[in-house]
Order: structure tokens, then sequence, then C-alpha cells
């Protein structure tokens, strides 16, 4: 297992705790993040990214609409990965050294497209991918 499959744990239980009183927003994903991370600081997407480069990037993808309080503004799973390729080739290259993929509907064609990217960021920093169902937390090997 990973080392951050216990963010992913806490996680996924708060999402399923929320999902029951009809569906989490995007901007309730930062608290979310926020408890399961303690007094950490990261980036989350979605949420504020900020204009800090900090250590831990964190994204979320939320799909079903067992978690989902209308779509806007959340993240499918392709949109995720970009968000992931982006922050670690681009404004936070080098600087983030680790990044967490938490969703609730892999996209193995998007991973597929993407899979030379990943490659290359995991060779210089720490990516770990994790699928939730419910409370069921299952991590995803690149």
């Amino acid at each position: 297992m990973g080392d951050f499959i216990g963010i992913a744990q806490r996680i996924a239980s708060l999402l399923s705790e929320l999902a029951g009183r009809g569906g989490i927003s995007p901007q309730e994903l930062a608290e979310i993040a926020s408890h399961a991370m303690g007094e950490r600081e990261i980036n989350l997407y979605p949420g504020i990214p900020g204009y800090v480069c900090h250590d831990l990037a964190l994204f979320i993808s939320l799909t079903s609409p067992a978690y989902v309080k209308g779509k806007r503004g959340h993240l499918s799973c392709r949109q995720a990965i970009e968000k992931l390729v982006q922050h670690m080739q681009g404004s936070c290259m080098n600087r983030t050294r680790v990044a967490v993929l938490i969703t609730d509907s892999w996209n193995a064609a998007a991973a597929d497209e993407w899979k030379a990217n990943l490659q290359q960021i995991a060779r210089i920093a720490h990516i770990e991918i994790y699928l939730i169902a419910g409370q069921s937390v299952s991590e995803i090997y690149i």
C-alpha cells in the first residue's frame, strides 16, 4: 500500500458521511481535505490551488451522484489527471514532491493518454492514485 492510503481512507470516510445528506459541493472539498490532512498545507484541486507550491498536492475527482451536489466545479478523472500533470510539470515543477489523486470513477483511457507524463513525473516525484467506493479504498498503480 502507498504512503498516503490513510489520507485516502479518511477522505473516503468523510465523503461517505456527507454523501447521505444530498451530495458534496466542490467548496466543501477544501473542508474535507483540511480535516483529513490536519495542519499540513497542500495544493488542492478542485479548490484553491493558490500561488504557493506546497510539498503535497491533492487532486479529487468526484462524478458519482452519491457524492456530487451538482456537477459544476467538480473534476472528472480526466480533468484531475490533466491538472496533476499541469501542476507537477508546470507551475510547481520540482517544488511539489507528492501528488495524490483520489477518484470515484477511474478513467483508464485518460490515464493511458497521459501515461508518459505520469511516468516522467514519477521519476522525480511521488504519485499515488486511489479509487474510492463508499468507504473502500483501492490503490491504482500506473
